[in-house]
């Protein structure tokens, strides 16, 4: 089943007035009895409005089979334990191509090869701690196939090219370098000077790619790196009447992807289901339930009750907000919230519904606000609110459109909604719309108790009109 992106547009354009005495008539209509009833125009003081929030918000975590980590924008490189989600580390595979092949002058003499990288400002878990990076020669050209995933691997040699040891600064803009073997540096020097490369082709004979990965012993934090900031530099010097001459070649990045490996061995998600087809439910997560990009868990949101309120007369809906606060403890400096929840609609099966027309023809389908008489409808988007006067900090998404659909719907057959840190990236494909999003770039995450909890963190916050008959 596929939904139309604009489903949800201009469904409700009219006055509030009329939205409400509209939805009340069609819940009369659907009165169990089978009873109709004349509606008369009601006097405005008999309208009252209602708020509650004890509403049953059912909660499950899912998982995406497999999360696309090709043509990523960030390199992602350490490890770390997460005490909800346990032990997580990141390798970067990475391609280095020379687009005109590489020659040098006779006289040239080879001084050093070095792998050059700039932080992109992103970090997950304990900087202060070191890391043990290495750089390994790939054994075949990741080009070879034409997608990649968070658990592939390309065959690459044991013995490194390179090592460093550092205290990461990803907030500054430091540039990390790191020697490569000399052994191939001489021999990549003296077949240019032999102009034995004269294309990309040659280059990639001798140097099929790179894999830059942690220590296994790290213990420290994941950081980023930008991807068109990896190159492999080539520096040697040229002896002139005059002095020496130094010079350099550069070699970029052409083509990447990510590897994101977890064992989440003794936490609360260790038998979390492999396929997303199965929810799993809070009752088996310890009354908690689970987002993080990067290794692609979810939140699944069903609201049961919601419909008994179709059994009573004279009661409409007026707005539907969810509020989501997290766990306590859980969001640290090191370990910090997402900066924003979106909201998609899935079948019972998990699968996203598809929009069927407009730009994002093909794409998962987002859950849209209302529409008014002056705005489109946007999709829904759930900033992270710190609100310092009351010291309290939640996201607040408007599902009002969703509820509402839910009342009118004959059989409430509609899906429900699934909770990710990102949107999908529609310059992508549909094939695979979650290509280069911050869901595939990163590991934010956020772990909030169901309402059974002793920390609860979910309510539906529900607005109503009652007119008084």
């Amino acid at each position: 089943m596929k939904f139309k992106s604009g489903y949800l547009k201009g469904f409700f354009k009219a006055s509030p007035l009329l939205f409400i005495l509209g939805l009340s008539a069609s819940m009369i209509a659907c009165d169990p009895t089978g009873e109709i009833e004349a509606l008369v125009q009601p006097n405005p003081d008999d309208f009252t409005v209602g708020f509650t929030d004890t509403a049953r918000v059912q909660l499950s975590t899912v998982i995406t089979d497999s999360v696309m980590t090709g043509s990523a924008g960030r390199m992602l490189v350490g490890r770390f334990t997460d005490p909800y989600f346990g032990k997580l580390q990141a390798a970067s595979f990475f391609r280095p191509a020379s687009n005109n092949g590489l020659n040098f002058a006779q006289e040239a003499v080879y001084d050093s090869l070095v792998l050059s990288m700039y932080y992109d400002t992103y970090t997950y878990g304990d900087t202060t701690k070191p890391m043990n990076l290495s750089i390994h020669k790939l054994q075949s050209d990741i080009l070879d196939k034409n997608v990649y995933f968070s658990t592939n691997s390309t065959p690459y040699d044991a013995v490194p090219l390179g090592k460093v040891k550092l205290a990461p600064r990803p907030l500054t803009s430091k540039r990390v370098v790191i020697r490569l073997s000399d052994v191939l540096g001489n021999d990549v020097f003296a077949k240019a000077k032999a102009n034995l490369i004269p294309s990309n082709t040659e280059w990639i004979n001798l140097v099929k790619g790179l894999l830059i990965r942690g220590a296994a012993n790290d213990e420290g934090a994941i950081v980023g790196f930008r991807t068109d900031s990896a190159t492999v530099n080539m520096y040697f010097h040229t002896p002139q009447v005059d002095g020496i001459r130094k010079d350099s070649v550069v070699i970029r990045n052409s083509a990447i992807y990510n590897q994101v490996l977890s064992d989440r061995t003794g936490t609360q998600i260790a038998n979390l289901p492999v396929t997303k087809r199965i929810s799993y439910p809070t009752s088996q997560t310890g009354n908690n339930a689970f987002i993080q990009a990067g290794t692609g868990i979810m939140t699944r949101i069903d609201l049961p009750t919601v419909r008994d309120l179709r059994r009573q007369q004279y009661i409409a809906a007026n707005r539907a907000f969810l509020r989501i606060t997290p766990k306590r403890l859980s969001v640290t400096d090191q370990f910090k919230a997402p900066p924003a929840l979106y909201a998609f609609r899935v079948d019972r099966n998990n699968e996203f519904y598809l929009q069927s027309s407009g730009e994002g023809s093909g794409f998962p389908l987002p859950l849209y606000t209302l529409a008014t008489a002056n705005q489109r409808p946007l999709a829904v988007k759930g900033s992270y609110i710190n609100d310092l006067l009351t010291n309290k900090q939640y996201y607040l998404l408007d599902i009002s459109s969703y509820v509402t659909e839910l009342l009118t719907s004959e059989t409430g057959d509609i899906g429900s909604l699934v909770l990710r840190t990102s949107p999908f990236n529609e310059r992508a494909t549909p094939t695979y719309p979650g290509e280069n999003t911050e869901f595939t770039n990163s590991f934010n995450r956020l772990v909030f108790g169901d309402q059974q909890s002793d920390d609860p963190g979910v309510k539906l916050e529900l607005y109503f009109t009652k007119i008084t008959p």
